[in-house]
């Protein structure tokens, strides 16, 4: 639910009764919470996981990962490695 709805609900709770700060943050933040009866749908199936766009998303994502990684954690080690002895 957006901040938008759950302030509206929160005012036409205010609106019929006296006006309660504490009462209106409770309400606002009871609005966020998901219902705890909540149930999937029966008129149809949930749908079958795409394994194939998962992996390649995956994959892309290593792809860029991996090297990235490398790069930012070994530089120190590489720059020791490049100007050994040569800095005075």
């Amino acid at each position: 639910m957006s901040f938008v709805a759950a302030s509206r609900s929160a005012m036409r709770v205010s609106g019929r009764r006296q006006f309660s700060l504490l009462t209106s943050m409770r309400n606002v933040a009871r609005s966020f919470e998901p219902h705890p009866f909540q149930r999937l749908p029966v008129s149809h199936s949930a749908a079958r996981p795409d394994y194939s766009a998962m992996m390649k998303r995956i994959s892309g994502q290593t792809l860029a990962f991996a090297p990235t990684f490398g790069i930012l954690m070994g530089w120190p080690y590489l720059a020791s490695q490049g100007i050994d002895g040569h800095v005075h």
